[in-house]
């Protein structure tokens, strides 16, 4: 009978695609040939793989592929020569984009060679879209040695080829999405892969053609590529092009689930193809590799420009101005940048848009980069225009093309750039292009005692240098006053281009209209909280660190000096405002930058080293930037003196000790604790360079050095326990950025965590700014901003110009993090209530009450986000509540771990600072979490047995490491592992309840075990031990058992397996075997078992293929014996 995970979730999935046009097959568990395979290791259908290879490559309207192209195509497709899944599954994306180049055929288009096409990308309706339930794959050797496959939900495949890997959980399933995802985690073997677990598992294989995974409960459902943990599995919230009413009339409901959405955005035949082809990218994210595919806005968005473009009036249409453009505005972090990159791909296949040349106005040479790699896809290249002269000459070209331009160099026309190739400019001016009042006193203006610094200079007034309609101009950061400066020579250069404008933040109320004026109407808009409810960014939490918060602009300078300096007396006042005449002295005053370094980082050091982000400052002036660098220095050495001189008793204090000493105190603490990462720690000043700079200030502003700087930043920091990395080169000292207005954006880097703040900020750059800390990434749940001027806490003012719909969720208080830590400590604790176990103090019953897999996982999750709040709020006093439950929640999971041998570790996503606190409280009761928990075989097995309190415990404790003993050794010995799994079954079904007598009996079966003895008396010839494995599969195969052989019989399969065994040994021997390189060789080694099996009439003809199989599966598992013996 269907369980409810079928009938409310897989049926209606299923069910929802044969509507859009897919077919369903029915997978089985015992017979490959039904999903098109010869066996269960296959996993690309390949009868209709060739079938639609012959269909779609036609010539001249007819098939033309013989069997020798068919089976090379087939071959590139299922022999991918990568031993990674995500190297293999870029090989494969290459070759479903792209093609195969194979020989053409004398007397057809010149002999020349054809490309092969595995999906008709033009036409979706001459592929074959098929969805498969239950679809079997078996595991290769050392992987899942449990149950030998793995079974997904649901496969989609195109033409043969699995796309899509779908994951379902029953609605009453709880925390059912997660367990989803960790289950398609598990079918890559990313959780190895990633140290959560100590043994392989999955089939790696079903991924490397896979382009997205789905997780889905029916209510709520998630997407992500390969290696994406959980928090990068986003919702997918749109069904375009289709309008929603269109679906829900379709489906025959009130309102879609949010599976129905995703199907019928993501999955309808046109939109996934839609989606392989022009949404999914492989780029570098931290040094690491990574497969995305889009967000829902980022698609949306994109389809929807798509859209205005093809049917929106021209101008010489419209008779006044062109409606083919308009303004996105996806909001800071959440993919703007890739948006474009989407389009410019969308644009390149589109039969009808791909003859515009399409224009790129922005400052970011990482888009560049990426558009130019967009370029690569379609054959064309970027070209760049280093000047204004570049740029008309490029403008005036007819045809399609690619031109990518930089805001900075229009403002002198005849400067060409020294270093075109990588030009960029971090630099984020204030509205108005300018940053009047806020200048160092050795600036030019300043100098002469200017109130008005000086204009950039602007190129003259573009002439008309091309008509054509079939231009397209792209402005990122289309908020801006410069981006405007130069689009209004733009549109006199290009009187009919198209124009789209990006932005990431949204449009100041009084300047909507003239941005719609330029662009058009909006596109499509994702707003700040959208992108935080989605995950696509982390909220971000503001922390105000002056007494009032009074400080802004054009607040009197006697209210400044009595927030800055309320600790002096009046006569102290008295003189230092005689001494600071000006604002600007006063914020580059170094007494007040010494005092303001010191608090930033015993902040740092106390808050956010302890999970190994980096920092960004941001100061008053170019001066002020400099004289923090100093002023940091100065404050880590005396931290580090401190810290140094604190008494024995403060540096043992635990965590929870911690939480009670004053901030100074557990500033130097900490300190301590991280003493040997913050003696390298590393700080560094990143400005624009002036006309009168100071030779010494060349260091911070030299682009080559700013470059460098910004490449260090973005790399991890060294360990922080000081042990020695392993790859120095992935990781680096360098923690603090201090800017002025440099890096505020355009600059990504998501290992930074906090951002401090001592000056104004308003408007777009204020949302800009703190925007610089809501990259996802590193397991960071947030980002900070600590307020060392008052922003924060004027937040309202500082953004008055914009609607308040449109930047709700900017900023949320560290205060409102309380509640929900409280409520997350409660859903922990309620699964082990639901359970009867009503104090935690009951370990046993509460290792007991996890038991059930689905509750380890449930509770896991759980035990999780409990976790990361905690550390969130740590070490400040309001957490102090909730440490001791910390503590004695993860000793029970610590022991589940220990009890079932299969529960993750807590990870690294949980945050150092909570990870030291209960990883202390574990050890000091005797079980280390990062070792991997106790296995029979190991010397300590006995005393840890010992430990147990009680037999209930002891037995629990037993059976679970020979559950687990039998799972890693299953694939080297089914025959023998597969009757010692029924041996404890029936033995625990036996002796049910009877503690003492299950641990007697246990401790015979795992002394059995551990002498590798005979199961159950079996009588084996005298033979090596690397062979008893093949004899036991050989008498198997033969449907016998050892004890009813006949010495004729016996005497036969001994010949057999010792023929057998030698000839594996002979052919495995070359180096790597098991390699796909050497897939022929092990076809041949198959075909030779085969024909041994056939010849000496070993097993039932019909049963040889698969006997042959298993042998060589049986070989593959025990290679380093054989190679060895």
């Amino acid at each position: 009978m269907a369980g409810p995970e079928y009938v409310e979730v897989e049926k209606p999935f299923i069910d929802q695609l044969v509507g859009q046009g897919w077919e369903h097959l029915a997978g089985s568990l015992d017979d490959p040939a039904v999903t098109h395979r010869e066996n269960f290791a296959q996993v690309v259908m390949e009868p209709l793989l060739r079938e639609q290879l012959r269909r779609i490559n036609l010539r001249d309207g007819d098939p033309w592929l013989d069997e020798q192209r068919l089976d090379q195509a087939v071959s590139a497709i299922t022999r991918l020569p990568a031993s990674k899944v995500l190297e293999a599954n870029k090989q494969a994306t290459e070759l479903l984009l792209s093609g195969l180049p194979v020989e053409g055929l004398d007397g057809w288009d010149g002999g020349r060679g054809q490309v092969l096409r595995y999906i008709d990308w033009e036409v979706p309706a001459n592929n074959i879209f098929t969805v498969v339930n239950q679809f079997k794959v078996k595991c290769p050797p050392g992987h899942d040695s449990a149950k030998g496959h793995v079974i997904p939900d649901l496969a989609l495949f195109v033409n043969g080829i699995p796309l899509v890997v779908v994951e379902c959980k029953s609605r009453t399933v709880p925390e059912g999405l997660s367990q989803a995802v960790d289950q398609l985690r598990r079918y890559h073997d990313q959780r190895f892969l990633e140290g959560e677990v100590g043994e392989h598992e999955g089939a790696p294989l079903l991924l490397a053609t896979s382009q997205f995974l789905v997780a889905s409960n029916f209510d709520e459902a998630r997407v992500g590529t390969i290696g994406a943990r959980f928090a990068h599995y986003l919702s997918w919230k749109t069904v375009a092009p289709q309008r929603e009413a269109e679906v829900v009339i379709d489906l025959g409901v009130a309102d879609l689930s949010a599976q129905q959405r995703l199907i019928a955005g993501m999955l309808t035949r046109a939109n996934l193809l839609d989606i392989v082809r022009h949404y999914t990218l492989f780029m570098n994210a931290g040094g690491q590799e990574i497969k995305l595919v889009c967000r829902y806005q980022q698609y949306r968005g994109v389809t929807r420009a798509v859209e205005r473009l093809k049917h929106g009036k021209t101008r010489r249409e419209d008779g006044e101005s062109d409606r083919r453009g308009g303004i996105v505005w996806h909001t800071q972090g959440s993919g703007k940048s890739l948006s474009m990159v989407f389009l410019v791909r969308k644009l390149r296949t589109d039969p009808v848009l791909r003859r515009f040349k399409v224009v790129v106005i922005t400052d970011r040479k990482d888009l560049q980069a990426q558009l130019s790699a967009t370029a690569e896809l379609t054959g064309e290249s970027v070209e760049k225009a280093g000047n204004t002269v570049r740029l008309k000459k490029l403008l005036t070209k007819e045809g399609p093309g690619l031109v990518f331009g930089t805001i900075q160099k229009y403002r002198d026309p005849d400067a060409e750039d020294e270093n075109e190739g990588d030009e960029v400019s971090y630099e984020a001016p204030a509205p108005g292009g300018l940053d009047s009042g806020r200048r160092d006193a050795a600036e030019p203006d300043a100098s002469r005692g200017s109130a008005t610094p000086k204009k950039p200079t602007l190129s003259k007034p573009f002439e008309v240098l091309n008509t054509s309609e079939d231009i397209l101009i792209l402005v990122d950061e289309a908020h801006r006053t410069q981006a405007g400066d130069l689009h209004a020579n733009m549109m006199r250069a290009l009187p009919n281009a198209a124009r789209i404008g990006f932005t990431g933040t949204p449009i100041i109320m009084g300047d909507k209209k003239r941005t719609h004026d330029i662009f058009g109407e909006y596109i499509d808009r994702y707003t700040i909280k959208e992108a935080e409810q989605d995950g696509a960014t982390v909220p971000i939490l503001y922390e105000g660190r002056t007494a009032k918060g009074a400080i802004k602009d054009g607040a009197s300078l006697d209210g400044l000096f009595e927030d800055l300096f309320r600790d002096h007396s009046k006569e102290e006042l008295e003189a230092i405002k005689k001494k600071y005449a000006t604002k600007g002295q006063i914020f580059e005053a170094p007494q007040l930058i010494r005092e303001k370094a010191r608090d930033i980082l015993r902040h740092y050091v106390t808050h956010i080293l302890p999970n190994g982000y980096k920092a960004q400052l941001v100061a008053y002036s170019r001066r002020a930037a400099m004289r923090y660098f100093e002023a940091l220095e100065q404050a880590k050495a005396e931290l580090l003196e401190e810290a140094l001189s604190l008494s024995p008793e403060d540096k043992a204090l635990d965590d929870t000790q911690l939480l009670t000493r004053p901030p100074r105190v557990k500033a130097a603490i900490q300190a301590w604790r991280y003493r040997k990462v913050l003696r390298v720690l590393e700080f560094a000043a990143v400005f624009s360079s002036g006309n009168n700079d100071d030779s010494a200030w060349a260091r911070w502003s030299d682009r080559a050095a700013v470059d460098n700087h910004i490449k260090r930043f973005k790399k991890p920091l060294p360990p922080l326990d000081g042990a020695v990395p392993k790859d120095p080169a992935k990781q680096d000292p360098l923690a603090f950025l201090i800017v002025k207005s440099m890096l505020l954006t355009g600059f990504d880097a998501p290992i930074e965590g906090v951002m401090y703040l001592d000056r104004s900020l308003r408007e777009a750059e204020l949302l800009q700014a703190i925007a610089r800390v809501n990259r996802t990434g590193y397991g960071k749940t947030h980002g900070i901003v600590v307020d060392y001027f008052g922003v924060a806490n004027h937040l309202k003012e500082a953004l008055a110009a914009y609607s308040e719909e449109d930047i709700e969720g900017a900023l949320q208080s560290l205060k409102d993090e309380i509640p929900l830590l409280r409520d997350r400590h409660l859903r922990v604790i309620d699964v082990l209530r639901g359970l009867g176990v009503d104090d935690l103090l009951d370990t046993e019953d509460a290792v007991q009450a996890l038991a059930d897999e689905r509750v380890r996982a449930e509770f896991m999750v759980k035990l999780k986000e409990f976790n990361r709040s905690l550390d969130d709020v740590l070490p400040r006093p309001e957490g102090l509540e909730f440490v001791n439950d910390a503590k004695q929640l993860a000793y029970i999971h610590a022991l589940a771990r220990n009890r079932y041998k299969d529960t993750p570790e807590l990870g690294r996503d949980i945050g150092n600072k909570v990870r030291k606190l209960i990883d202390d409280y574990v050890i000091s009761l005797g079980i280390n979490p990062r070792i991997p928990p106790v296995q029979l075989t190991d010397a300590e097995f006995d005393d840890h047995i010992g430990r147990q309190v009680g037999d209930r415990a002891k037995a629990s404790e037993m059976e679970h490491a020979v559950r687990s003993h039998v799972r890693k050794h299953l694939d080297e010995d089914p025959v023998k592992y597969g009757r010692l799994s029924e041996r404890l079954e029936e033995l625990l079904q036996q002796l049910d309840g009877q503690w003492a007598e299950q641990v007697e009996a246990l401790k015979t079966l795992i002394q059995q075990l551990r002498d590798g003895a005979d199961v159950d008396g079996e009588a084996i010839p005298e033979m090596p031990a690397h062979a008893e494995p093949f004899w036991r599969e050989m008498v198997a195969s033969a449907g016998l058992t050892s004890e009813s052989l006949d010495p004729v019989t016996a005497q036969k399969l001994l010949d057999a397996t010792e023929e057998v065994v030698a000839t594996i040994q002979q052919e495995i021997a070359i180096p790597d075997f098991w390699k796909p390189s050497h897939i022929p060789d092990q076809e041949a080694l198959h075909q030779h078992l085969f024909t041994t099996l056939m010849f000496k009439s070993i097993v039932p003809p019909e049963h040889a293929s698969e006997a042959a199989q298993r042998l060589l599966d049986l070989a593959r598992s025990n290679h380093h014996k054989l190679v060895n013996a």
